[in-house]
């Protein structure tokens, strides 16, 4: 007598089997319409099973940010797609439990999904799409706004814990203090201080020089590295995303697949939808999917069910940090440490930074060379510049106020070699004057932060410089070691 394979199982789930199986008997031997009411009956009894042995095998916790309940208007819609899922996995002779290990979706929680008792989570449905097995596109998607305009289906992503009202009162308390530090994220919070950003960055001496960055040397280099595998570019703090979006535009020309996703992550909601509007527009010819998220990229690693999935080897993580934005960071060797611990041996970091104009033991020599110091300008570069710094005094302080930005130099840098340029805001009222530092940027020199960098587990592999005399920059590609 043959054992029952099923024999283990509870008896609920032994008894979903033996109907399953009879139903699938019966199948062929209906007409064509029978047999699609009877698919549908399938397909729900498949779902129930799921559920039941994710009640008994996970508790109920571990499948529930990839599930959610079927409203009524879409049961049609999730059953086309569950088939569509079931197919797909079959036609790339993928089990459950291997498409569980691809994607990163609870295998009870796949078996759900094409049962369709549930509707996948946005989670569910990013983790699907990078599966190129899968060969799922945004129009395969169960949701009407995917069929009509793919830049329109699941495209921003609010970081959990992000809080930007309360951002904005903490701004309103420091500008109205007794001086300080004001962290240089709150300086992009406000549509206003957005808009002048955007300013700043449309000027021609500033666009020129950022043009010239040689992302199209760094995007052959990345695809050297990484042959025909999948990218998942990691945007921190891209602000309009120009100089990010150029780099993926490079990738996806060169390596001649669409298999990328380009996440840009900024604590600042204007500047995002400045950044994800131009890189769906550029980017639509070209392939690719590209999301928003609001976040502080300081807090990344708690950010893990967003940004990160198990290892697969058919994708390769690129994080950037362009315009400069590392050498704006408080501690840069420490953000290295705690804040990219989350990405894995072979993952890339694409960061640019000023070079320094003098060597950091020479004060004097730094000021009479580095422009920050020399005579200022009445120029309009300048003018904006300042406009933007001052502009959260001018909107939360509670006195009206004169303000002016003067630079400061700072030798106390972390990296060996390196020295700081602090611009720093005297806020002078009818009563009071205050100072604060407002912005705050570095200058290396190149070998001594490498080898910082190295002590951190980011290797070179290599650089470009950029900018010319008067600018002088390095654009560098580094590579996460073990």
């Amino acid at each position: 007598m043959q054992s029952n394979p099923n024999s283990d199982l509870p008896w609920e789930q032994q008894a979903l089997h033996l109907v399953i199986e009879t139903v699938q008997q019966a199948l062929h031997e209906k007409s064509p319409a029978e047999q699609q009411s009877l698919q549908m009956a399938l397909m729900t009894l498949r779902g129930f099973l799921a559920a039941s042995r994710l009640t008994q095998e996970e508790g109920g916790t571990n499948w529930e940010p990839f599930l959610e309940p079927i409203a009524p208007s879409d049961m049609s819609r999730i059953a086309a797609w569950s088939q569509t899922l079931r197919e797909r996995r079959e036609a790339a002779s993928l089990s459950h439990h291997k498409l569980a290990e691809l994607s990163g979706v609870p295998e009870g929680a796949l078996q759900a999904l094409e049962g369709g008792t549930y509707a996948p989570s946005q989670m569910a449905l990013l983790h699907l799409l990078s599966v190129p097995e899968l060969d799922l596109e945004t129009h395969s998607l169960p949701w009407e706004a995917s069929a009509s305009d793919p830049n329109l289906a699941l495209n921003c992503w609010l970081a959990p814990g992000f809080d930007p009202v309360k951002m904005i009162k903490d701004l309103a308390l420091q500008v109205n203090g007794h001086g300080g530090h004001i962290e240089q994220s709150f300086l992009y919070m406000d549509h206003m201080s957005a808009a002048h950003w955007c300013a700043i960055a449309e000027q021609k001496d500033y666009d020129a020089m950022q043009s010239s960055m040689p992302l199209e040397k760094t995007a052959a280099r990345i695809v050297r590295s990484n042959g025909q595998c999948g990218l998942d570019v990691v945007a921190l703090g891209p602000g309009s995303a120009r100089n990010e979006v150029r780099l993926v535009k490079q990738l996806l020309t060169q390596s001649g697949h669409a298999d990328l996703r380009l996440y840009l992550l900024d604590i600042s909601q204007p500047l995002l939808s400045v950044a994800y509007r131009h890189a769906a527009e550029v980017l639509a010819d070209y392939g690719g999917t590209v999301f928003a998220i609001q976040g502080n990229f300081h807090h990344l690693p708690r950010y893990g069910q967003l940004l990160y999935s198990p290892r697969r080897a058919h994708r390769r993580r690129i994080i950037t940090m362009l315009g400069h934005t590392f050498s704006n960071l408080e501690n840069e060797l420490r953000f290295m440490r705690n804040s990219l611990c989350g990405f894995a041996n072979g993952d890339m970091l694409v960061m640019d930074f000023r070079m320094a104009y003098a060597s950091a033991s020479d004060p004097d020599e730094i000021r009479s060379k580095d422009p920050t110091f020399a005579i200022r300008r009445n120029n309009d570069l300048s003018q904006r510049r300042d406009e933007f710094l001052a502009g959260p005094f001018k909107r939360y302080g509670a006195d009206q106020a004169d303000v002016e930005i003067t630079p400061a130099l700072d030798m106390s840098c972390a990296v060996p070699g390196s020295y700081g340029v602090d611009l720093r805001a005297r806020v002078r009222s009818d009563t009071t004057e205050r100072e604060f530092s407002v912005y705050y940027s570095r200058r290396y020199e190149p070998q001594q932060l490498m080898q910082a960098l190295r002590r951190e587990g980011w290797e070179t592999i290599d650089t470009w410089e950029y900018g010319g005399e008067s600018s002088p920059c390095l654009l560098v590609l580094l590579r996460k070691m073990n």
